[in-house]
């Protein structure tokens, strides 16, 4: 099981139908979802909606189809047969999870809510060949303490990397390229392995009710440092980006407020 934990204070375009493993054909989602427990005629059941912060629990959940059985078979999406991302309902608190599937359809994963507040899990799957986002609020009891955050950022600094967002425009409502450019701490250019079979993975949630896109990227050379996405934001607002990367095979996460534009 792999855990990308990020702490920090759409719909997709395809280009073709032969984009490679990993990039933005196989598997992406085509419109904005994890707003509700149920779509695609799957239903998300999760064992436990309050959690204890600061403490790692055992989280399991089952998918049921339409008739209400349990789904148990699954298909690789971008390396994992599920992805499960964890955020708090400030979008902070960043988490990528890879749960493990157990023959009778139950979904297991270790994770820890690290401060108190209400945070929405994300489910990402594939079945039948529809990729499919359920979403459900996870409470974690206490009194939360919240930082505002900026409406815009186009630089971040995480692990001794800077990442920079070099769209300026952002349009509401049609397919804008996002490039992100990945630099060492003493300012070249830095080397990008691949990570879920490409060079970056990129979610943004809308402002407001956490509409979320999980976006792939087009293809890049992993020496230029960049990753490059074709991502529609569905209305205008703000949108916070996560943007996953493993330069020099270290895997990075860093965060960006945006705002799109009228249409």
């Amino acid at each position: 099981m792999d855990n990308d934990n990020h702490d920090p204070e759409s719909t997709v375009t395809h280009h073709g139908h032969d984009a490679p493993h990993g990039y933005t054909d196989a598997g992406s989602h085509a419109h904005p979802g994890g707003l509700t427990v149920a779509a695609d005629q799957l239903q998300l059941e999760a064992s436990e909606t309050r959690l204890e912060p600061g403490k790692t629990h055992k989280w399991t959940y089952q998918i049921h189809d339409e008739n209400g059985g349990v789904v148990t078979e699954f298909e690789d999406t971008h390396d994992q047969l599920a992805h499960l991302i964890l955020v708090r309902r400030d979008l902070t608190r960043f988490q990528h999870l890879h749960p493990t599937l157990a023959d009778d359809g139950t979904w297991s994963v270790e994770l820890v809510l690290p401060d108190p507040g209400v945070y929405r899990a994300f489910v990402d799957v594939l079945v039948d060949g529809q990729p499919t986002t359920l979403g459900v609020d996870v409470l974690s009891s206490g009194p939360a303490q919240y930082v505002e955050r900026p409406q815009t950022t186009r630089e971040a600094a995480v692990q001794g990397y800077s990442v920079e967002l070099s769209s300026d425009q952002i349009p509401a409502g049609e397919t804008v390229d996002i490039e992100f450019e990945v630099h060492q701490g003493g300012g070249g250019v830095a080397h990008l392995d691949p990570y879920l079979g490409a060079l970056g993975h990129l979610v943004a949630l809308r402002d407001g009710d956490l509409a979320y896109l999980h976006v792939h990227p087009e293809e890049t050379n992993p020496e230029d440092g960049i990753v490059r996405f074709a991502v529609r934001f569905p209305t205008t607002g703000g949108y916070r980006l996560f943007l996953q990367a493993k330069p020099g095979g270290e895997l990075i996460t860093a965060s960006f407020d945006v705002q799109a534009g009228e249409r």
